[in-house]
């Protein structure tokens, strides 16, 4: 299933989170479940094999423990209780050897192979055959009187393996069903606490799905820490759009208010010329309509160019940017479109880097806007850039023998479309948006007459360190 936004990008649905969950947390239990079955699988068998082998041990020491030696011969009386403690559902056969290998009372035919060496160890368990049927054997060997290599009368109780399987099946059976209904009710379990768990996704899905358009305030929910950061960058999200939004609208405010009066000029200028017949009047009105149509262009681009710095302002383009070719690369720029320049015209840089962490654009368009104040409104015949730094800041200073700004308007000219003194037109945006970039960037302009009388305008910058 598939979203589009209007911008045309996709947005895939993927598989739920909750299925992907269910899924993962069933297949641990099914892993679980089976390695258990097979641990209680082997240690069923070996909880039957060891159980029943006792028992056969138990039997056999008993037919020990009723075999003699009198005169010359082993005798042995073979108890019942021996044989009945073996159960029912399997077939017991047994034999008693005496010291030379000869069968003096059982199973004539069920000559297992006897380890005489190893009989002082004690009973020992074999597994073997009888008449091609896997049996069990218990081997417990009685010393007797005689002077033999092999002085033992041994017992050989066999038992086949029916009881011992049936009673590891039973076993195991049991705990299948025990570990299959637990392991559902688990996996019932796991999916209704992953659904509680998921609820709160679908709480903030609900709230944004029912928010109004132009509502961008935090959204107010109570989630569990593991949502918190989803929450926090959704309301940081909308917060970065409403400032967005709401530099936008100021833009569009601030070009609406600004236009206006001088496109209303511009046509009422038109209209008078369009009636005026008498031709020296029609080229003055044809004067005043160049000056006002070139100062229309020129709000236009310190408008456009205000926007721009705004935007790029809250976009955080920052990257390390050479103060010192900066201010090269854009005085060049700026003194290769007029017509007149300063006849003592200066540049003053360090031999190393001046390196700012900043927007190389908002940057050049502060430099931009002062270098042509500069020489619009002062620097008839001087112009001095000066680039310092200790290390920790650099300083741009801007140095020129004009008039200056007075000290009584310099906070004023930091606001935008602050009036203009005399009756130079334009929206006082140059030195605004000098203001808003070095805010944005950490740093601060200041202004200041030097004792020769000069005037300069400063920009101080943090300095960027390059990481070692």
């Amino acid at each position: 299933m598939q979203g589009r936004t209007q911008e045309g990008a996709q947005v895939v649905a993927g598989r739920s989170l909750y299925t992907r969950l269910v899924v993962r947390v069933g297949a641990v239990l099914l892993a679980s479940a089976a390695v258990l079955l097979i641990a209680i699988w082997i240690s069923t068998q070996l909880a039957a094999k060891e159980a029943y082998d006792r028992i056969l041990t138990g039997s056999a020491l008993q037919i020990a423990e009723n075999t003699w030696y009198d005169h010359g011969e082993v005798n042995v009386d073979v108890p019942l209780a021996a044989l009945s403690m073996l159960g029912t559902g399997d077939h017991a056969i047994y034999a008693v050897f005496d010291p030379r290998g000869r069968v003096i009372a059982g199973d004539a035919e069920f000559r297992p192979e006897i380890p005489w060496n190893e009989l002082e160890q004690g009973p020992l368990l074999r597994d073997g055959q009888y008449l091609g049927t896997p049996v069990r054997m218990a081997i417990i060997g009685r010393r007797m009187p005689v002077d033999s290599p092999h002085p033992w009368a041994v017992i050989v109780l066999a038992q086949t393996n029916n009881a011992r399987m049936s009673f590891a099946h039973s076993l195991g059976s049991k705990a299948l069903v025990v570990i299959v209904v637990m392991s559902v009710l688990t996996l019932v379990a796991a999916m209704f606490t992953l659904y509680q768990a998921l609820a709160p996704l679908k709480r903030i899905e609900a709230a944004i799905r029912e928010r109004d358009l132009n509502d961008l305030s935090p959204l107010a929910l109570t989630v569990p820490a593991e949502t918190h950061a989803l929450v926090s960058a959704i309301n940081a999200f909308m917060q970065r759009l409403a400032v967005h939004r709401a530099t936008m609208r100021r833009v569009i405010g601030d070009a609406a208010h600004q236009l206006r009066t001088p496109v209303t000029a511009l046509v009422a200028q038109m209209e008078l010329l369009a009636s005026e017949s008498n031709e020296e009047k029609r080229q003055r009105h044809l004067s005043l309509l160049r000056e006002r149509t070139r100062s229309l262009g020129a709000l236009v681009n310190q408008l456009i160019n205000h926007a721009m710095v705004q935007h790029r302002n809250d976009s955080r383009l920052q990257e390390p940017v050479d103060l010192a070719a900066l201010v090269r690369s854009q005085m060049t720029e700026v003194l290769s479109n007029r017509a007149r320049t300063p006849p003592d015209l200066a540049l003053d840089v360090p031999p190393l880097p001046c390196l700012i962490l900043g927007d190389a654009i908002a940057l050049g368009e502060a430099v931009k806007n002062i270098l042509d104040n500069a020489l619009q409104y002062g620097a008839p015949g001087l112009l001095h850039v000066r680039v310092d730094s200790d290390g920790q800041h650099h300083q741009l200073r801007f140095i020129d023998d004009g008039p200056g700004i007075p000290a009584g308007d310099w906070e004023r000219l930091r606001k935008p479309f602050a009036p203009r003194a005399g009756d130079r037109m334009g929206a006082s945006l140059g030195l605004s948006i000098v203001e808003e970039v070095m805010r944005a960037h950490g740093g601060e302009m200041q202004f200041a007459y030097l004792p020769d009388g000069h005037f300069a305008v400063l920009l101080q910058f943090p300095a960027w360190q390059t990481p070692a």
